[in-house]
C-alpha cells in the first residue's frame, strides 16, 4: 500500500468494463454494474418487465387463478388457501376473495417492488394478506423468466396475518 505523502486524499475511484456496451468507465462509488451509457437503459427493460408481471400478476389474481388470460395467453397456476383461511366462515370466505379479485389500492408501502404480488384485504371485520409467488414449471424453484406465462406457473396464496 502506497503513503499519500501529501494532504489530498488518494480517490478511491476504479475503472470498470461494462459487460453490455464494453465502454471503460470509472466510479467511485456505484461499482460494477452502473455504466452511466446502458444503465438507463438496463432500468428502463428492468421497469418494463416490472409492469408485465405486475399486468400478469392482476390478471391471475382477478380470475383467483382460474382460466387468468393476459395479452391472450393463459396464466398457468393455482390457488391456494391456508388453515387459518379455510377456517373462516364461508360468506366471509366469499366477501375477502371478491376483495382480492378487486384490490387496486397499490402504495410503495404495500408494493415496493411494483409486481402487484402482495395485498391485505378486510371483509366482515376480517383481514387476510395475500401473495402470488412465481415458479418454473415444475413448481420446484423460482421463475427464471417470471415475465414469460409459458416457463412461470404462480400461486396465489390466501392466509391470515396470524400465518404469516
Amino acid at each position: 500500500m502506497a503513503l499519500n505523502t501529501t494532504d489530498t486524499p488518494a480517490t478511491t475511484a476504479s475503472v470498470f468494463r461494462c459487460a453490455s456496451c464494453r465502454d471503460h468507465y470509472h466510479s467511485e462509488d456505484a461499482g460494477p454494474g452502473f455504466c452511466p451509457i446502458c444503465n438507463p437503459a438496463e432500468q428502463a427493460r428492468d421497469q418494463m418487465l416490472r409492469i408485465m408481471i405486475a399486468e400478469q400478476n392482476d390478471a391471475f389474481r382477478r380470475a383467483l387463478g382460474f382460466a387468468a388470460l393476459w395479452r391472450g395467453q393463459h396464466l398457468k397456476g393455482r390457488t391456494v388457501a391456508t388453515p387459518g383461511f379455510r377456517a373462516i366462515p364461508e360468506r366471509t370466505q366469499a366477501a375477502l376473495m371478491n376483495a382480492v379479485i378487486t384490490f387496486t389500492d397499490w402504495t410503495e408501502d404495500n408494493d415496493p417492488y411494483g409486481d402487484h404480488a402482495f395485498g391485505r384485504v378486510e371483509a366482515h371485520g376480517v383481514a387476510i394478506f395475500w401473495k402470488i409467488d412465481l415458479y418454473d414449471t415444475a413448481y420446484h424453484f423460482g421463475a427464471e423468466t417470471p415475465s414469460d406465462p409459458e416457463q412461470t406457473r404462480r400461486v396465489l396464496t390466501l392466509y391470515l396475518p396470524s400465518e404469516h
